[in-house]
């Protein structure tokens, strides 16, 4: 019976089945992928049992004293002291090679990196690379190759290529290997440091006997120790998997919201037809049974057809967050926990939805068989309205309470939109009630028409405009604090100095030449140069956020209103703001405690985007500190032509070069491509939402067969009754959008205020705006279909057809 029925209503099935089939590709995909990648990083094994590094604080590094120490540390069967920082490869094309957060230089090690074409690297004009980097960049042995260290550019020549096993590699990163002298004089503290020491386990002792063996000659508070097993560990443990899993479920959590609705439409539908098994003999469980035996065939079918789009869902996620731009990783493509979560969820999830559905159907009394379907009881909607106004008020409260306490939104935004979910039938009865008149106004009988339709069946309306609602609110949730933090940071950006050109570093890891300041004031037009240097002033819990600048080009850089002293003296002091003089009741004059105290020179008021506590003489900066940023004023009209100036001079692909416009607009770009990705994640949600708004009213176009056949032989023409149905679809998907839209912009707001008042919020209208055409055009798309198929049925044969 239960496959005889899907035979017979093949349409209605369809697009529930694709739902759950975008879910399970979801969840498939995102299994497949997250396990390939934590395999694949697994599987590569540290070259070491246990790692020595140097803290920060320790000035000289790793010397050679701590080596010979090491070398003679019981258990230790190979001792091997590297050198490693940041280098950065440059392709033929001039651009950077991988990710410049895995751009790496070392020390080459012959026991661990296999050279598969050439020699070992000798001197410091020669180098090794990794032989990824060379498939990716067409380098071979003897090639000129550009590589950046300490924020310079220098030309090497590959003297050859290896292989090694590094997670660096795996993630798409570079491996550059120098020699012994050369790495320690490019990434040491000192020529003759190292910045760590490998040590090897000899046969028969463990990491952890090594490493208590290793700590009791070398002090605790100096070094950093660890283990391969640890290293391992922090290697592969990724939450990609976790984050793609949580918006697959609320992709399927939307599909709940398809299937359910298809079902109860359906059980509608079929009132007469199980009242009829009722009448013959069947018993409410034989029904019940019949109808979930129809989910579980769906379910099935589903989960089939989405585990195969999950391999290739699973494929493309690699270009999507590029976590291993590396040499391409197989997918474990019938991997047990992906086949058994596509099943669970697959079938799982359609029985659920179709649960309550299932016991509608069975609770059909004989009697039915002659009559049309049951519509639900005014008294259970207004039961459902009561828990939903209950539901929704908690929600509310938790998540305006989340302002003083941020946990509390975590709690709050569910239960609101959850009381939302509830509430929508009642959403959808109010506004067609507002709509009436105007639609009317607009549209004559076909706007009322739509209206009347929408609220005929408030629980069909209201899931289906649910099913939209929950991925528009995500949307809308997330938007509002990331367009809130970048205007804010826009702001600071455009406040906080008056440069004509900034030049900063691509990545963390990436550093300013010392010398590039002194470059760039030999540019024509480039009328005054200061860097800017991150400096720790004050002493303990009074430290001052510092920037160490030139003291003779200072005052043309940054806004500030000095109201004693002067900044031209920074070369012999300090200069505070007026918010930190009052605090510590400074004068010019008064010294500032720290490393070496500090005279005030000057005390200025600040402007809200400057975001330093005081400015002192670079010649006050750590000698080996490298500027943060480069600022630079230009002659009037040619900061364009000098910019193009200073990347030629440079030929530095590791540093930006920006004029205040483009640094401005810059400021916050980082939290677009966040939230591009959020989007297109949560795409997924969206589309099966307007699925539901397609299923529901192909499925209400079959019910009203013989309505639209009354229409059309009372004068309606075929467009006309076209126009119904696609206003009536728009009107469903507006109510999702209204819905959704407000709870996801009270949530992002409440986030955003739960950070101390320190950033402003900000509604995105013109994103907030765009969401609603697209929501719009949904409810356009999605009645397309079944406006055209009900518009072909002959007149005469849909008032003779028995649609009841």
């Amino acid at each position: 019976m239960a496959i005889r029925s899907i035979l017979a209503n093949k349409v209605r099935f369809a697009l529930p089945v694709v739902a759950v089939m975008i879910g399970v590709a979801f969840v498939t995909g995102s299994l497949l992928y997250g396990s390939s990648v934590q395999k694949a990083l697994e599987g590569v094994k540290p070259d070491y049992s246990v790692q020595v590094e140097a803290r920060q604080s320790v000035e000289a590094g790793v010397t050679a004293d701590v080596v010979s120490k090491l070398r003679n540390v019981a258990g230790a069967k190979d001792v091997v002291p590297v050198a490693e920082g940041a280098a950065f490869v440059v392709d033929k094309k001039g651009a950077l090679v991988g990710p410049p957060f895995y751009a790496s230089g070392v020390t080459f090690d012959a026991a661990n990196y296999k050279l598969t074409a050439g020699q070992a690297p000798n001197g410091v004009n020669e180098a090794a690379i990794d032989d990824w980097t060379a498939q990716r960049t067409g380098y071979k042995v003897g090639d000129q190759v550009r590589v950046v260290v300490g924020g310079t550019a220098r030309t090497v020549q590959v003297a050859g290529i290896f292989t090694a096993s590094d997670t660096r590699i795996t993630q798409g990163g570079t491996l550059t290997a120098f020699d012994d002298t050369s790495s320690r004089a490019l990434f040491g503290k000192t020529p003759d440091s190292y910045t760590a020491v490998k040590l090897t386990a000899a046969p028969g002792t463990s990491e952890s006997t090594l490493a208590a063996n290793v700590m009791a000659v070398i002090p605790g508070n100096d070094y950093i120790f660890d283990t391969a097993t640890e290293t391992a560990k922090l290697q592969s443990d990724s939450k990609l998997t976790e984050i793609l899993l949580i918006f697959a479920g609320i992709a399927l959590f939307v599909s709940v919201f398809l299937v359910a609705n298809t079902f109860t439409m359906l059980s509608a539908a079929r009132a007469r037809e199980h009242a009829l098994l009722r009448a013959v003999g069947a018993e409410r469980r034989y029904v019940m049974r019949m109808v979930l035996a129809e989910a579980v065939v769906l379910g099935l079918v589903a989960t089939v057809l989405g585990y195969l789009l999950g391999i290739g869902v699973g494929s493309s996620l690699g270009s999507l967050f590029s976590v291993t731009d590396g040499p391409p990783i197989d997918l474990d493509v019938f991997g047990v926990a992906p086949v058994l979560a596509a099943l669970g969820v697959g079938i799982g999830v359609t029985i659920l939805a179709a649960y309550i559905p299932a016991r509608r159907a069975a609770s059909v009394p004989p009697i039915a068989a002659l009559r049309t379907g049951l519509p639900p009881t005014s008294k259970s909607l207004r039961r459902r309205n009561i828990v939903g106004f209950v539901v929704t008020g908690v929600g509310a409260l938790a998540t305006l309470a989340g302002a003083q306490s941020q946990d509390l939104v975590y709690i709050g935004a569910p239960l609101l939109l959850i009381g939302l979910i509830i509430l929508t039938p009642l959403f959808g009865v109010w506004l067609a009630a507002l709509l009436r008149r105007p639609m009317t106004r607009i549209a004559g009988i076909r706007g009322t028409l739509a209206v009347e339709n929408t609220r005929r069946n408030p629980r069909r309306t209201g899931t289906t405009a649910g099913a939209l609602m929950i991925g528009l609110a995500i949307c809308a949730a997330v938007t509002v604090p990331v367009a809130s933090i970048r205007a804010e940071e826009g702001k600071r950006a455009d406040t906080g100095d008056s440069a004509d050109i900034r030049i900063s570093a691509v990545d963390y890891y990436a550093k300013i030449g010392k010398d590039t300041a002194s470059q760039v004031a030999k540019v024509p037009d480039v009328r005054a140069v200061t860097p800017i240097i991150s400096v720790d002033a004050g002493a303990d819990r009074d430290t001052l956020s510092a920037a160490g600048v030139d003291p003779a080009t200072a005052g043309q850089f940054f806004s500030v209103t000095v109201t004693s002293g002067s900044l031209a003296d920074l070369a012999d002091g300090i200069a505070v703001s007026s918010k930190q003089a009052s605090a510590h009741n400074w004068v010019v004059g008064s010294a500032v405690p720290g490393k070496t105290a500090l005279p005030v020179v000057a005390i200025f008021d600040a402007p809200k985007g400057f975001q330093y506590d005081a400015l002192v003489g670079a010649s006050h900066a750590d000698p080996d500190a490298t500027p943060s940023a480069v600022l630079i004023k230009t002659a009037p009209g040619k900061a364009e032509s000098v910019q193009s100036a200073i990347r030629t001079v440079l030929d530095n692909p590791t540093l930006v070069v920006q004029t205040k416009a483009e640094y401005v607009d810059s400021a916050g770009a980082d939290l677009d491509i966040f939230l591009n990705i959020l989007y297109a994640l949560l795409s997924i949600s969206v589309l099966i939402g307007a699925l539901a708004v397609v299923n529901t009213m192909t499925m209400s176009t079959l019910e009203r067969i013989k309505e639209i056949g009354l229409l059309r032989a009372v004068g309606l023409g075929r467009g006309q009754v076209g126009t119904i149905l696609r206003l009536e679809s728009v009107i469903i998907a507006v109510l999702g959008a209204i819905a959704g839209l407000v709870a996801g912009c009270v949530i992002g707001a409440v986030a955003v205020s739960s950070q101390g008042g320190s950033i402003p919020v900000v509604l995105p209208w013109d994103r907030l705006g765009l969401f609603v055409a697209v929501t719009g055009a949904i409810g356009i798309v999605a009645a397309l279909w079944p406006a055209w198929k009900a518009t072909r049925i002959p007149i005469l044969k849909a008032i003779h057809t028995d649609t009841e």
